[in-house]
């Protein structure tokens, strides 16, 4: 067991060609939100290793996207575009910062993206506003999913959860979250 939280995922080790550890190397906060590498690292015995759902950003159409870092490119949370910031485009969390920090770390990236939305909104509210959101959506060929949709989601990955004899599971691909958002009968 890790008994420090600031810790992060460094390479996986094997003997006989089978999973036997994971190291992990100690981290302390760099100053900017992030973390270092100290030096001192700490070897976990496992025979199993599961990768966690969401690790890595993926791209979203319509919005630029460093395939590299998984990340999408911004300047305190604005998304830029050609270098530039897009008025009213914003990110947060791993598709900001990438893979990194720890649960505290969503915390201060959100901080950093609202304040930034926050000295934009006078200038966003001088803006034109589209149309209902959900109407373009549709409008372009897709079926955004809804609150009720949504719910649903949760409640099959209560379902789910329940079968296991634990608590909710994440469903861990898109067409399983689509099917179970457009199951009428949850």
């Amino acid at each position: 067991q890790v008994e420090d939280a600031r810790v992060q995922y460094l390479e996986l080790l094997e003997r006989g060609g089978r999973v036997a550890g994971v190291r992990f190397a100690r981290t302390a906060p760099d100053g900017t939100g992030g973390v270092r590498d100290t030096g001192r690292y700490e070897d976990i015995e496992a025979q199993l290793v599961l990768r966690a759902v969401g690790y890595r950003g993926v791209e979203l159409p319509g919005l630029p996207f460093d395939p590299v870092h998984g990340t999408v490119p911004h300047a305190a949370g604005r998304v830029l575009r050609g270098g530039v910031p897009s008025p009213g485009e914003y990110v947060a969390g791993w598709i900001k910062r990438g893979p990194t920090g720890v649960i505290g770390s969503n915390r201060s990236c959100a901080k950093e993206t609202v304040a930034s939305l926050l000295a934009d909104a006078a200038a966003l509210t001088l803006r034109t506003a589209a149309g209902d959101p959900l109407a373009v959506l549709r409008e372009w060929g897709l079926r955004p999913v809804e609150w009720t949709g949504w719910l649903s989601i949760e409640r099959a990955e209560a379902e789910l959860g329940r079968s296991l004899g634990r608590g909710p599971v994440k469903i861990p691909d898109w067409a399983g979250l689509l099917a179970a958002a457009r199951d009428e009968n949850r």
